[in-house]
């Protein structure tokens, strides 16, 4: 190849030959999962190197796929294969007696604890068999902290590890799979806990030594609790409030360790360096300060790395500045993209799998993002050899390179979260301090405690680096409270979406940094990318059809319906837990999944946790039009967060009783069969709403909530007219609610009950399986369920066959 191909002005902005074939490789393991999205964007990478590279100097397009199918086949090869079915033991929830060696130890916050788990034996009626893969054991506030190598034996519930099965929506069974974990596991009783002698591992002790002496020295306050876990990765002190309040800023990855910490540590080497130019400025002759700062940042990063657990996302960062830091020793320029492609490489052949982890996929992106766009925004900074003016360049660099790092990730962002967080202006503020404050006082004071001597001194630090950690949060509490942090839900991209931006990105930059003319091919193939989705939905919006979908949240129900011109009702919003909102990580996601974050009107059948938990964040995010509720409203957290959310929404709940109808469009309504205002009953359950989906005069499904016998013998009493073509079980399909004179009365052709993967309750009971005809589609066997009503009939689709 001639040598003028290989300099930057014949590049596709700033990428050498070998770096597109990489990208080929990498996309060649993403097609093992992704096939049609990872083919596509094969295409228009290899499209945009013929279209954007010289003629002499363009690829061959032959490498580029056999360099994607190596990459498939290595995939292939390197992924764990599931078990074939699932024992009979775990299918009914048998506790059983476990066997294993702990692998990982990972402390989580609100004091839970995450222990990884391998060579798994277990004890079955007096039977030993071993299980494949690895195990998840959930401990929540532990007794006792094992290290790793450390043998287990305990009496443990064990399930296969499953995610949620919703299109588009975050795959937890392969996020566990391509760790090879296939069991989830939480103890019976915590006595049954059984740890054996620790190993003697040095250094793990000194680990856990250095751990122990910052939880000891720290204040008793989530400042304290924030340095902890920025020191030595050990989250189990912060509480869900501190942990959704950065969630909700956009701040949540400055609490876990990644990249990020380690390019402030890095920072710290550079600090050194220039305190010992200072010293002894006869050093930098022969060693020059990049070079000298290097050297110094390297064990400081190593360290971290290893404090770190180590954490996947650390190692990654350690290896990526392992390759920055050679190039710059070898005196290499171009030190950020060269050395991001050689570490990607070299992390993704040692573990393919590690292309779908999400703080990889970060790290990458926005690391592109800041060597592509950062060097334009430069110029724009104030010159000046003052104070002021160094000052000054200083805040706008980090806030440009800020900037930059989210143009890249939005991408990304908005399709894992469906959220968007605006607050440049606070990361000016809480990454500095975070970096330059918090964490060197933090590992200083941690190191001085160790030693009996500097001790007191290293406390003393501690207690700085919590104070600031502290202001950080009063800062994030009262920006949020005046309404300073807005977050917005936003459209999830569909995947041509994203590729299409990536695509137009390119354009932009190559329009910048290249004086010839930019292909218009490829800037309309980016722009028709990126609007296609929109305009296939437009059309599907158009058709004269309706949609009753049920959303698979586990123990707990979720419901959407969809009608045409676009118009959406979610009735009942899911569970959760303190940690755990199911409204956040399942139904917001599934709402704006090729959609933006609206609907018509909520209906909240009654206030129990598992209906109405996922709500709050639904009110909060989403724009709601309307709110229907039962007359009866949630206790506690939950109550307390949706009333807020209302508030801030300028919401009210709006009771129903028996007889009312809702319009949901000019053809479709809601009939609430129940409550009657005369029922009598103090439980949630009974008071269920219980309405029927009626379209053009045809009753679609009856949506009858929890509701009991008490409730179902009234409604029945009554005479209601409750004829429908689909039916949602009620109460999951408990007994309490089983009543044969109901599914008679309905007669449907379908029967829908959202009840959770080997739930504890046994739901669908047998018997109202039986009673209700058989054929039950539960979202724990089938996924997600959606039935379709149009003018060629009704069809029902699940998202597993």
């Amino acid at each position: 190849m001639d040598k003028a191909c290989w300099t930057s002005r014949s590049i596709v902005p700033g990428l050498l030959p070998w770096q597109f074939y990489g990208l080929a490789f990498v996309l060649g393991i993403v097609s093992f999962k992704h096939p049609i999205p990872a083919m596509a964007a094969l295409g228009v990478v290899y499209l945009a190197d013929y279209l954007l590279r010289d003629r002499m100097c363009r690829l061959p397009l032959l490498v580029f796929i056999c360099c994607a199918v190596f990459g498939f086949g290595y995939a292939s090869q390197r992924t764990p294969e599931l078990p074939y079915e699932t024992p009979e033991w775990a299918e009914s929830r048998k506790p059983i007696m476990v066997r294993a060696v702990a692998e990982r130890v990972e402390p989580r916050s609100s004091n839970r604890l995450r222990v990884v788990l391998g060579h798994i034996r277990c004890e079955v009626d007096g039977v030993e068999e071993i299980l494949p893969g690895r195990m998840v054991l959930s401990i929540r506030h532990p007794r006792y902290r094992p290290s790793p190598g450390q043998d287990l034996e305990a009496l443990l519930r064990v399930v296969p590890a499953r995610g949620f099965g919703n299109p588009g929506g975050w795959d937890y069974g392969w996020y566990w799979q391509r760790q090879g974990v296939f069991w989830r596991a939480w103890p019976v009783g915590k006595a049954s806990l059984q740890w054996g002698e620790s190993p003697d591992d040095i250094l793990w002790q000194l680990k856990a030594r250095l751990r122990h002496a910052v939880a000891e020295s720290v204040p008793e306050t989530q400042g304290g609790a924030m340095v902890l876990a920025l020191t030595t990765s050990d989250k189990s002190l912060l509480s869900s409030d501190t942990m959704n309040a950065t969630r909700s800023a956009g701040l949540a990855h400055t609490l876990a360790l990644s990249g990020l910490h380690v390019g402030f540590v890095a920072a710290m080497g550079f600090g050194l360096a220039l305190l010992v130019g200072w010293i002894y400025p006869p050093l930098l002759l022969s060693i020059p300060r990049p070079k000298l700062a290097v050297l110094m940042a390297a064990p400081l990063v190593l360290g971290y790395a290893w404090l770190g657990q180590p954490s996947a996302s650390l190692i990654r960062a350690a290896t990526m500045f392992g390759f920055w830091g050679f190039l710059l020793l070898q005196g290499r320029g171009r030190v950020l993209m060269d050395g991001l492609f050689f570490a990607l490489l070299t992390i993704v052949f040692v573990s393919p799998m590690s292309v779908f982890d999400l703080s990889l996929q970060m790290s990458v992106v926005a690391v592109a993002g800041i060597g592509l766009m950062y060097p334009h925004f430069r110029s724009l900074f104030l010159a000046g050899d003052s104070w002021p003016r160094q000052l000054v360049r200083w805040a706008i660099g980090i806030m440009c390179m800020s900037v930059c790092a989210n143009i890249a990730l939005l991408p990304l962002v908005s399709w894992y979260f469906g959220t968007m967080s605006p607050n440049i202006l606070l990361n000016l503020v809480w990454l500095p301090v975070l970096g330059f404050v918090v964490m060197p006082l933090g590992l200083a004071g941690m190191f001085l405690t160790v030693f009996p001597w500097t001790q007191f001194i290293g406390g003393i630090f501690l207690g700085w680096a919590a104070q600031g950690a502290d202001g950080l949060l009063v800062l994030l509490h009262t920006a949020g409270n005046a309404g300073l942090m807005p977050v917005f839900a936003v459209l999830r991209p569909l995947w041509p979406e994203m590729l299409g931006c990536a695509v137009l990105l390119i354009v932009a930059v190559s329009i910048v940094r290249s004086s010839r003319r930019v292909p218009v091919e490829l800037a309309a193939i980016g722009f028709l990318l990126l609007v296609f989705p929109h305009i296939s939905v437009m059309v599907a919006d158009t058709r004269d059809q309706v949609q009753l979908t049920m959303l698979d949240v586990g123990l707990g129900q979720a419901l959407v319906v969809s009608l045409p011109g676009g118009h959406r009702w979610l009735v009942d919003g899911g569970g959760g837990s303190r940690t755990f909102d199911l409204g956040e990580a399942v139904v917001a996601p599934a709402l704006t999944y090729g959609r933006p974050p609206r609907l018509d009107g909520v209906f909240m059948t009654h206030p129990d946790v598992d209906h109405s938990h996922g709500l709050p964040f639904i009110f909060d995010r989403f724009q709601v039009g309307e709110f229907y509720t039962n007359g009866m409203m949630p206790r506690g957290r939950t109550g307390e967060r949706m009333r807020k959310a209302l508030a801030r929404k300028h919401l009210s709940p709006q009771p129903l009783v028996a007889k009312a109808v809702v319009k949901l469009t000019d053809n479709a309504v809601f009939e609430v069969v129940h409550p009657n205002p005369q029922f009598k009953s103090g439980k949630a359950n009974e008071r269920s709403l219980v309405m029927r989906m009626v379209w053009k005069g045809s009753p679609l499904a009856l949506l009858p909530g929890d509701v009991e016998k008490a409730g179902i013998d009234t409604i029945l009493q009554e005479g209601s007219d409750i004829r429908a073509e689909a039916l949602v079980l009620p109460h999951h399909g408990s007994r309490s609610s089983l009543d044969p004179r109901l599914y008679e009365a309905v007669s449907s052709q379908t029967v829908l009950c959202s009840n959770g993967y080997l739930n504890r309750y046994g739901f669908p009971h047998p018997e109202v399986a039986r009673a209700a005809g058989g054929g039950v589609l539960t979202t724990s066997r089938y996924g997600q369920v959606k039935c379709r009503w149009d003018g060629n009939g009704y069809t029902v689709q699940s998202f597993y066959p």
